[in-house]
């Protein structure tokens, strides 16, 4: 069976028997073996983010 990892997003595979691989897959099309194999598709994107201040600027 063949996954899709879309830009900016990063798997790893867990598998049945052994748990979470610690390979960390790239962006692109990957194979896995359906019943063996799950991936878990992370976003690694960042993100811009508002801190609020109650300090003054002088």
């Amino acid at each position: 069976m063949l996954y899709n990892v879309d830009d900016g997003h990063r798997a790893v595979l867990f598998d049945c028997f052994q748990g979470v691989k610690l390979d960390v897959i790239e962006e692109g099309t990957h194979f896995m073996i359906s019943w063996l194999h799950r991936p878990i598709i992370f976003d690694i994107r960042t993100r811009p983010r508002s801190i609020l201040s109650i300090t003054e600027i002088k």
